[in-house]
């Protein structure tokens, strides 16, 4: 595993308190915890989920 180094960088924004929004939050952890849902379920009849996009006929191109 390499070292992963991390840093918190704050800029104001130009509203009155200075906040900024925090709109994309829940769009970055969903597509991967729904990928995994699916791949977890479908490893229980014995497929391998490891490509995306994950539609419908992907998923059935899946099923044996």
């Amino acid at each position: 595993m390499p070292t992963i180094e991390y840093g918190h960088v704050e800029t104001r924004s130009n509203t009155p308190g200075g906040h900024k929004g925090m709109g994309e939050g829940g769009a970055i952890g969903a597509p991967p915890a729904i990928f995994n849902a699916v791949a977890d379920a479908l490893a229980l009849v014995g497929a391998r989920v490891t490509r995306q996009p994950l539609g419908p006929s992907q998923v059935l191109a899946l099923l044996p």
